[in-house]
């Protein structure tokens, strides 16, 4: 069992973090900048731009007890958050009547597509989204071959076989911060603080509430 927070990608996305891994393995003094392994990243996708795969034919996905069919495509990622990849809008902003719009406590999980490194490169530029999939909170992918697969940015190659995606674990209470200016004169600052955490438990304004997502592989 893998602890998913942010996402997972099945192919050309896993595979360049696994090409990447390597190389910083091979010689981890040389990945100490952020521009460095920035340009790692770009080397090793113009390495693999002219490559061709076909995804859709090496895997079956299954949401919530049915089948989907998946478009052409080389990257299979799962969102638990509006962000990927340094920041980018994978799901974009349009709106879509097939699917809800995404909320970080909608106990969903969002399934996008990429056609290949250009189409990431298009993403990671603001230029273009991702291909949306569908939206679920249960999801079986059958792999028919060995595959590059990665949760939060740790890479393997995963063995043909079932993968289940499902929401594992508690719920994480998160507090934000109130708008409205405490006056000096209403408490102490043990009591602002009780009422904080009181207001977390409860489900109050301010508090965001998010589920903790499990790979089992």
């Amino acid at each position: 069992i893998v602890q998913m927070n942010n996402y997972c990608g099945i192919g050309i996305d896993a595979e360049l973090s696994l090409d990447f891994h390597q190389a910083r393995e091979e010689d981890p003094d040389k990945f100490n900048s952020r521009l460095h392994n920035k340009g790692v990243y770009v080397k090793v996708g113009l390495q693999k731009i002219s490559h061709t795969r076909s995804l859709h034919k090496d895997l079956k996905l299954q949401v919530d007890d049915h089948e989907v069919a998946l478009p052409n495509i080389e990257g299979l990622i799962f969102l638990n958050i509006p962000s990927w990849g340094s920041g980018a809008d994978l799901w974009g902003s349009d709106s879509d009547g097939r699917f809800e719009k995404p909320r970080i406590d909608d106990g969903m999980l969002e399934v996008v597509g990429v056609t290949g490194v250009v189409h990431m490169g298009q993403v990671q530029s603001g230029l273009r989204s991702g291909i949306r999939i569908a939206q679920g909170t249960y999801f079986r992918v059958t792999l028919l071959k060995s595959i590059p697969v990665q949760v939060d940015g740790e890479p393997w190659i995963q063995s043909p076989g079932h993968i289940i995606i499902s929401a594992a674990g508690p719920k994480v209470h998160m507090l934000k911060k109130c708008k409205q200016k405490q006056k000096k004169q209403i408490g102490s600052f043990k009591d602002v603080r009780a009422e904080s955490l009181v207001n977390s438990e409860t489900g109050n304004r301010g508090v965001i509430t998010t589920v903790w997502k499990g790979l089992a592989v």
